[in-house]
């Protein structure tokens, strides 16, 4: 049995382009606690998202969530 894989291509989307002032290895501020950028990347859904490291933890976080908890 043979199997067609098409992959989609994600255009750009907004919140990839405010991504763009963070770079990778830059400390941020997120809900009060201070978080290095690790990398970005993009979910299996489109989205774009940010992996964020702090003291203890890592995680991957949604472009929408961590631009609304970010503080410039």
């Amino acid at each position: 049995m043979c199997y067609e894989i098409t992959m989609e291509k994600i255009e750009p989307l907004r919140d990839h382009m405010q991504l763009r002032g963070f770079a990778i290895g830059q400390q941020v501020e997120f809900r009060g606690k201070t978080y290095t950028v690790v990398r970005r990347t993009t979910l299996a859904s489109g989205e774009p998202a940010l992996v964020l490291q702090g003291e203890g933890e890592q995680f991957m976080i949604p472009a929408s969530q961590f631009l609304a908890g970010v503080k410039n």
